[in-house]
């Protein structure tokens, strides 16, 4: 009786110090210096100059390029692996298809963890100006606009990460298939729900098409967001960035 006293004790005691120390999985943090690491990606004649932090989300690349298997008809996502050593040797990454997210730097999620890190220290650790700006806080851009996607048309067929909206039977990706595009205005498609969602697009240089979602069918709106994805190529997040450019840009769009 007295041994097994003495072993169940054994055991309490091996659970309490289990207890008592931190679980190691929650002591993984973000990996800020990644985050903040400038990624040169080409998408047709757009060469652009982004932290990873604006083209990943939870760990996970929003690049995609032809996939390796042969005959592929998809499109895969560049891993971030690839992404990060490409900046280490100054080599920029062709892509087919490139998600640009706008806000949220300061915060990350840790999808194995199924928890959000809050990373202020990352604003300060971004070394392009708007960048920081998105990441402190408040938005340079106006309209809610906070991601888009940069394709080559060619390529619509392949991709199978623009998803769908609510109250649209089709994936984005065919919706934009067949719109009908008038110059280089942007073009809305709006789900028959009448929710307000909207698919819009417009055809930039070169057969690239810049793809986004809205909740408000405001043509005004829209044309004002497209306005600012032209002006954040070409001044944000171009080869050389120029933010006062950018910001008179946007203030004179708004």
């Amino acid at each position: 009786m007295a041994m097994e006293l003495k072993r169940l004790i054994a055991a309490l005691t091996v659970l309490l110090l289990a207890a008592c120390q931190p679980d190691s999985r929650l002591s993984e943090t973000p990996p800020v210096a990644e985050l903040a690491t400038v990624i040169s990606v080409t998408v047709g004649p757009y060469h652009l100059r982004l932290p990873l932090v604006a083209i990943t989300w939870a760990g996970r690349s929003k690049v995609s390029q032809p996939c390796e298997e042969e005959k592929s008809q998809r499109l895969c996502s560049v891993p971030m692996e690839t992404l990060v050593e490409s900046a280490q040797k100054e080599r920029a990454i062709a892509a087919s298809s490139l998600e640009i997210l706008l806000d949220d730097y300061s915060t990350f999620k840790n999808l194995k963890l199924d928890r959000w890190f809050d990373i202020p220290q990352l604003c300060e650790q971004l070394t392009q100006r708007w960048a920081r700006q998105q990441c402190t806080g408040p938005s340079l851009f106006q309209d809610n606009l906070r991601r888009f996607t940069l394709i080559k048309q060619e390529s619509l067929p392949r991709v199978n990460s623009l998803g769908l909206i609510g109250g649209q039977k089709e994936p984005i990706r065919q919706v934009v298939q067949r719109m009908e595009f008038i110059g280089d205005d942007p073009t809305a498609d709006c789900a028959d729900d009448g929710q307000g969602l909207c698919t819009v697009a417009m055809q930039l240089e070169g057969n690239v098409l810049a793809i986004w979602v809205v909740a408000i069918a405001d043509v005004n709106s829209i044309q004002r967001q497209a306005i600012t994805i032209r002006a954040f190529l070409k001044y944000a997040a171009g080869k050389e960035e120029n933010y006062k450019i950018l910001e008179a840009a946007l203030s004179i769009n708004n």
